[in-house]
């Protein structure tokens, strides 16, 4: 069996996956087509993970059910490897998703944080007026969807997150509904 349905196979053997398969070379396009509009928005974002998926030498397609994945014991640590941060063109981060609650409490009484979303806070301090922002999102290991160790049976892999625009792309392409319940990964790797 080749490195790649072995890897397929072990995706595959989560309850959670509706659709694993390898990407063609239009649907990578069609990705970074959407990817690269989020670079002209008023506050750029970059994907960062989707750039290190794609630089390997093949990328896989995940669509998963997010409703069984909770059924996953979760180290948050290892689940959330995957770091989504506000940076200025100097390269400070001046905002950051944070997952841990103990934290989060501790930052809604800094009168220098600004919660963006629940989990989501940008730093009023560390901003320098009329430098440029982006938000970036680095990869992940897998770790950030199954218990299985995919790492094993390749030399590299990398788990990007699709952004939103790229989300919607993916599950139109196999008629599916931009439902937050249905989620999308796009795995790059190397044998």
């Amino acid at each position: 069996m080749s490195v790649k349905s072995e890897l397929l196979e072990l995706i595959k053997e989560d309850d959670s996956i509706m659709i694993a398969e390898i990407m063609s070379d239009d649907m990578k396009k069609g990705i970074l087509r959407h990817e690269m509009k989020r670079l002209e928005e008023l506050v750029p974002f970059i994907n960062e993970g989707m750039n290190e998926a794609f630089d390997e030498e093949d990328a896989i397609i995940i669509i998963m059910d997010n409703n069984k994945k909770d059924q996953r014991e979760l180290d948050s640590e290892k689940v959330n490897d995957a770091s989504f941060t506000l940076r200025t063109e100097s390269g400070k981060i001046i905002g950051e998703a944070i997952y841990d609650e103990e934290e989060l409490e501790e930052l809604r009484d800094d009168p220098d944080v600004f919660f963006l979303s629940d989990n989501f806070v940008t730093y009023n301090n560390l901003t320098t007026p009329g430098e440029k922002q982006f938000f970036v999102i680095s990869s992940a290991s897998s770790y950030f969807f199954t218990d299985n160790d995919l790492e094993s049976l390749v030399s590299s892999l990398k788990v990007a997150i699709p952004s939103t625009i790229s989300d919607h792309y993916i599950k139109d392409c196999y008629d599916l509904p931009h439902d937050a319940a249905i989620g999308t990964l796009v795995i790059g790797f190397t044998e």
